[in-house]
């Protein structure tokens, strides 16, 4: 008498929506919107670079990528600042995946950021603070 066994799943490929290929993205907002389940925001398709924060997984991780995902995350009020404002004016080899985004924080300001940031507090008006190249 032969058993019935039913055949192991067939792995589906992750579902790789358009609008989010090579972006850095809210998980929550992608879920929300409908463009992602719960489920295909776990899949390999997409990299979490730290609470809420996704990446898709075909980009590399580098400095620059983090600092995408930290600016996402960070008060409005701050910037990015110190060898993370460097990579991202066109020095990519000033900082690595291992070095801390730098983040500027005006005086009075709390955040606590979670590991990989290093935060610093500064006045950020007049010059000090501009718009990428």
């Amino acid at each position: 008498m032969a058993e019935d066994r039913q055949a192991p799943p067939v792995p589906v490929a992750p579902r790789r929506p358009p609008l989010l290929r090579g972006r850095v993205f809210r998980g929550t907002w992608a879920v929300a919107a409908g463009v992602l389940t719960a489920d295909e925001l776990r899949s390999s398709a997409w990299r979490r670079l730290r609470q809420d924060v996704h990446a898709d997984a075909a980009l590399p991780v580098d400095h620059r990528l983090l600092a995408r995902g930290v600016s996402l995350v960070m008060p409005r009020s701050a910037a990015l600042g110190g060898l993370t404002a460097a990579v991202l004016w066109g020095a990519p080899d000033v900082a690595t995946a291992e070095d801390p985004v730098d983040v500027v924080l005006p005086p009075g300001t709390r955040w606590s950021p979670g590991p990989g940031v290093a935060v610093r507090s500064a006045p950020l008006d007049g010059e000090v603070v501009r718009d990428g190249p």
